[in-house]
């Protein structure tokens, strides 16, 4: 077989590749509520199909010209254009994928113009279709100054550093939370945070060199210690602010991997309920996951659900594959068991409401647990923050009241009774914030 129909047959696959990738998509749009979205969607669906099926046949008419061209032998013939045997014009058309892989076709030279403009119109609404799903998701926003600033001062040091395999576990969370920076960005953005606050940190570092700060009025003063004294004392904050500020931003995704898994996590008892009462009508996987997006009860878990429906419909993957893959990027282990259960079921063959039924069974026992396991932890703060936060400020007050009115507390850190009360007024005020906001942290949302 010649190279111009190994190419040729090549192209045709991707085509029969993508117009099944956009004819299930037709399909399955037919199944939401069709509003002026979802008719524009439509639309450029149609106009994407007509055109590769004409890409199509196209190519299909150059075969039987390039099969009759095979010999022992290769004519001699111009780069950008050959004779068929019978007298009429092949050409060869170059041009880039979206990829950016150089694609090169031979096709009759009548059909020339007409392929150009079908390849040109398919892409040009491809590329609307993937716009408008983009704008609609929130999914597409325009870079940053701040991430543009750090692309160009330090993308090219961060791309060597990605390419050795030192950020290999970062962007494998920042797959998991849905990030929108590829990991480049996301390591050149570390940087120069780090660079901000090294010079943040050289300023402070001056300031505390010739001044002294304090909660006592004066605030601001002169010091009194030898130079040198002083610079061995407050050297440490240049490093110790751009490291802790690097560091902090490198564990960020981890950390909200961590809260969007359990999130998801307190969503899963519920969402395995409803998909195991919509199995038991005999629907299929697909079907199942479009009717729990139709509704906006499960917040977290509805995204890992968009994605499988994005592998299937617009990269043509099977059910079981796209559970799959998924079931890697997601940050709840226990949804990656339940999408690992769905692939197995329905590779083997198995009943799908039955794995279900028992697993929301076993999922609904667990959230029970945590939820006695939440408020066992909620008594037990609850007992602390009266010790500490309302029995424990009212003696100290009152001690230092009665102490107070002897003159014994007159030369502690230099304050007055007064000021001891409002300090310690305000350090209650703190540690009713601090108690509040933990149990917000804990307490499960549903």
């Amino acid at each position: 077989m010649s190279d111009e129909i190994r190419d040729n047959i090549k192209q045709m696959k991707e085509i029969i590749r993508e117009l099944y990738v956009f004819s299930k998509q037709y399909e399955s749009i037919n199944n939401f509520k069709i509003d002026k979205e979802t008719e524009k969607d439509k639309s450029f669906l149609e106009e994407i199909i007509i055109n590769l099926k004409n890409q199509l046949k196209i190519l299909n008419r150059a075969m039987p010209a390039l099969i009759n061209r095979i010999g022992f032998y290769k004519e001699l013939s111009t780069k950008d254009e050959v004779k068929k045997s019978e007298g009429d014009n092949l050409v060869r058309v170059r041009y880039k994928s979206e990829n950016g892989e150089n694609i090169e076709v031979i096709i009759i030279n009548s059909d020339r113009d007409k392929f150009l403009e079908n390849l040109s119109k398919s892409r040009l609404a491809i590329q609307k279709i993937k716009k408008d799903i983009y704008q609609n998701q929130n999914y597409y926003k325009e870079p940053g100054l701040y991430i543009k600033l750090s692309n160009k001062i330090f993308r090219e040091f961060s791309d060597k550093l990605v390419s050795l395999g030192y950020f290999t576990k970062l962007n494998r969370v920042l797959r998991k939370i849905n990030s929108r920076y590829v990991i480049s960005s996301y390591v050149s953005m570390m940087f120069f945070s780090m660079l901000i606050f090294f010079f943040l940190s050289i300023l402070l570092f001056l300031i505390l060199l010739f001044l002294d700060i304090s909660i006592i009025y004066p605030f601001i003063s002169s010091h009194q210690e030898p130079f040198y004294l002083r610079f061995i004392k407050y050297f440490w904050i240049i490093l110790a602010i751009p490291f802790t500020s690097g560091i902090l931003f490198y564990f960020f995704p981890f950390s909200e991997a961590k809260n969007i898994g359990n999130k998801i996590d307190q969503e899963l008892p519920f969402v395995t309920i409803h998909m195991s009462a919509i199995a038991s009508s005999g629907l299929d996987p697909i079907s199942i996951f479009k009717i729990i997006l139709s509704g906006e009860d499960y917040e977290y878990t509805n995204i890992e659900f968009k994605k499988i429906l994005n592998l299937i419909n617009f990269h043509g993957e099977s059910t079981a594959n796209a559970l799959r893959k998924i079931s890697l990027s997601t940050p709840s282990q226990k949804l990656k068991e339940l999408l690992n259960g769905l692939a197995v079921t329905i590779t083997s063959g198995g009943e799908l409401s039955d794995f279900l039924n028992q697993h929301s069974e076993t999922m609904l026992f667990d959230y029970k647990l945590q939820r006695e396991r939440s408020n066992k932890i909620s008594e037990t703060f609850m007992d602390i923050y009266i010790s500490i936060a309302i029995a424990a400020p009212m003696i100290l007050l009152m001690m230092f009241v009665i102490i107070g009115s002897t003159g014994l507390v007159g030369n502690f850190l230099n304050l007055s009774t007064n000021s001891i009360s409002i300090l310690l007024i305000l350090s209650i005020v703190v540690l009713n914030i601090f108690f509040l906001l933990f149990l917000k942290i804990k307490q499960p949302t549903i």
